[in-house]
């Protein structure tokens, strides 16, 4: 996971596996000419081809932006988009998908597909055919090590308000919060369901990943059924001012992931029953949580 380039990878999404579009707008509006909406973007532009994340035969969720040719389209993205996945010649998938906007700034457009088999893909918009195709890759199960829905959620220490483990800060956050109260391997230890979000609040500059610890604390601030953590990616993030790159936090590294933000939601039984990547609004972090 060395690389990990700032904010590079948080133009699309990437989520239990995801790819990109680009958009923005109110729900009142269905339709985007052809001229206007011009792009479909992977979220990872050089190493989204070589360096898969998605995985054949579990549920991926594949989430989509749509820009025109100056900017993200704030003002005029469609309610939905008709998106179709091919791969070769063969039509793998033609769905309609909903814009979800709810809480944040940037709508984007999560497709939830399940791949037979690992592949060379391509996602198109057949409405919008001067639209580019994104082409993208599908691996076997075993080649990737993020954990996907069904896989039990790894253990990592993460720090807390009375321990921080070497973490500074615990949480960049302009206001701490109230996520740092329990260590990630003392709540899969105990009896309850664990929801733990992967980000760095201080060093996101874009609405797509902003306002997630946010989201968070709205939804589930309040919960005492459920064990909430909130962990950052960097140890020390001023080594980013001496030029240098911070080292990763244990829990970045036990999920291996190569993106964030993430969240995952684990059942009492510490098996994953909900995964986010990257972009999500109020809607979609309510129905991850109200799976356990």
């Amino acid at each position: 996971m060395q690389g990990l380039p700032r904010r590079s990878f948080l133009l699309g999404g990437l989520a239990t596996g995801s790819i990109a579009l680009i958009a923005c707008g109110p729900d009142t509006q269905t339709a985007v000419p052809s001229e206007e909406l011009s792009f479909l973007t992977p979220a990872f532009p050089d190493g989204f081809r070589q360096a898969p994340i998605l995985v054949a035969g579990i549920a991926q969720r594949l989430t989509f932006l749509v820009r025109d040719e100056i900017d993200v389209m704030r003002e005029s993205a469609p309610a939905d988009l008709t998106v179709r996945v091919r791969q070769g010649d063969t039509v793998v998938l033609d769905t309609t998908v909903a814009r979800r906007t709810e809480g944040i700034i940037t709508p984007y457009f999560p497709l939830v597909m399940t791949f037979d088999a690992p592949g060379e893909f391509v996602a198109e918009l057949p409405d919008h055919p001067t639209v580019e195709p994104v082409p993208f890759l599908v691996a076997d199960r075993v080649d990737i090590e993020i954990p996907q829905v069904g896989d039990p959620l790894p253990s990592a220490p993460t720090p807390t308000v009375d321990d921080p483990k070497g973490v500074t800060p615990i949480c960049t956050r302009a206001i701490e919060c109230p996520f740092h109260e329990i260590d990630l391997v003392d709540a899969v230890a105990n009896d309850k369901p664990t929801v733990l979000l992967i980000s760095t609040p201080g060093f996101c500059q874009t609405d797509i990943c902003g306002p997630v610890v946010d989201l968070l604390i709205d939804e589930a601030g309040d919960r005492t059924d459920l064990n909430v953590i909130h962990a950052e990616v960097y140890v020390d993030p001023s080594d980013f001012a001496t030029g240098g790159f911070p080292e990763l936090t244990p829990a970045v590294n036990a999920m291996a992931l190569p993106f964030e933000p993430a969240i995952f939601v684990a059942a009492a039984d510490n098996s994953i029953r909900a995964r986010l990547d990257t972009t999500f609004d109020r809607s979609e972090l309510h129905d991850a949580l109200s799976v356990v």
